[in-house]
């Protein structure tokens, strides 16, 4: 009996360190950097077995700059982590702030899991290329998972307030959604993910037209040995960002702009990826596509249609780095990648009566070429 209600913990951490060369259009920079494949971070793990049945654990997660030892959020000491969860034989229930399903973080189940890369290593990063909730975490949540069943997991995650929205009321906070499945037999891993942001705007909550968004995600991985290849697709519903390549500014409220500011993008994204074990490390190397387009107004103060504009946005990636392990906690890597965004809006111009005026086009093109290097050691 006394081993039954034992408790177990454990503090743990990693850092990573390194160097970044980066060009974008005509500037140059070089940075030292904290946390470029593995954001740097120290945190505790509890876990109390109450019965054969029954576990309570608790994961505490701060992140930290190595350059300056500043902590990563100075508003939350556990900016990464903060839940408190129950196993049982009917799953996994936990609450408090982790991943959104579809991000590539802890309580993330796809994006860190469909590219060698995942959400980091920089601009070969495949948040890059995937859009909406990619990468976040949100508040106030509850996650459940299931046990496997035949090969397959289900999850589920409601956001009550995402962000900082405990002092708002109820009916005007921003609330998170999301549905998911994993399945895995043998080399073979498949994962899906359909989530919805409810928009109510907690920061503006005067006069907000914006619309709620939709992802649904799809990927996959089969390791065959020395070989494990990565494949995803995603397609986003009125979402606030093409990748990190061009972001609305939906939920900001500007007089005439409104009509604008209430509009996200539909995008369709494609990711591929291989790790290729190679002279006692990991060769890593993946590429992206995503297009985009959103169509919107603006209007005159009087209320008469000025302007109907559309925005299409489209980029690619290439990315590639190595992974060589010094010991089975400390790693040494490097890595290079190319970004090509394009971003551009039609708009025509139109008179009082309905009539057209005017017709013109805008838009930019932006390279990006990165390299970094650098050092991670877990503890």
């Amino acid at each position: 009996m006394g081993s039954l209600m034992a408790g177990e913990s454990e503090i743990y951490g990693l850092i990573d360190e390194g160097f970044k060369v980066m060009r974008s259009g005509d500037e140059n920079t070089f940075e030292q950097n904290s946390g470029q494949i593995s954001g740097s971070r120290f945190g505790l793990k509890v876990k109390e077995t109450i019965s054969p049945d029954l576990k309570v654990y608790v994961n505490l997660e701060n992140g930290f700059d190595v350059d300056t030892g500043e902590l990563a959020d100075s508003d939350r000491l556990f900016n990464r982590n903060s839940v408190l969860g129950i196993e049982t034989p009917y799953g996994t229930l936990e609450a408090g702030r982790t991943g959104a399903l579809v991000a590539g973080v802890t309580g993330g189940i796809f994006a860190g899991k469909v590219s060698p890369f995942g959400i980091t290593w920089q601009e070969a990063q495949d948040s890059q290329i995937l859009s909406g909730a990619v990468g976040t975490r949100v508040d106030n949540t509850l996650r459940y998972e299931s046990p496997k069943l035949a090969g397959f997991n289900f999850y589920a995650q409601v956001s009550n307030g995402i962000a900082g929205d405990d002092g708002v009321q109820s009916s005007r906070k921003d609330r998170y959604a999301a549905l998911g499945a994993t399945y895995k037999k043998g080399p073979f891993m498949a994962v899906l993910v359909v989530d919805r942001m409810f928009t109510k705007n907690a920061s503006d909550t005067s006069a907000f037209l914006g619309d709620d968004y939709t992802t649904v995600n799809l990927g996959g991985t089969y390791d065959f040995g020395p070989v494990k290849l990565f494949v995803a697709y995603q397609y986003g519903d009125g979402v606030t960002r093409v990748g990190k390549i061009s972001s609305s500014v939906k939920g900001s409220v500007t007089g005439t702009d409104r009509e604008k500011n209430s509009t996200g993008y539909d995008t369709h994204a494609v990711l591929l990826g291989a790790n290729i074990d190679l002279w006692g490390g990991t060769l890593k190397t993946a590429g992206g596509y995503v297009k985009g387009d959103r169509d919107y107004n603006t209007f005159r103060n009087d209320g008469s249609l000025r302007y109907k504009n559309s925005d299409d946005v489209e980029g690619w990636q290439l990315g590639i780095g190595y992974l060589y392990p010094l010991s089975k906690r400390t790693d040494l890597y490097a890595g290079a990648a190319y970004v090509h965004a394009q971003n551009w809006t039609d708009s025509d111009q139109i008179a009082r009566d309905g009539s057209l005026m005017s017709k013109s086009d805008e838009g930019t093109n932006e390279n990006t070429r990165s390299f970094i290097f650098g050092m991670r050691h877990r503890f």
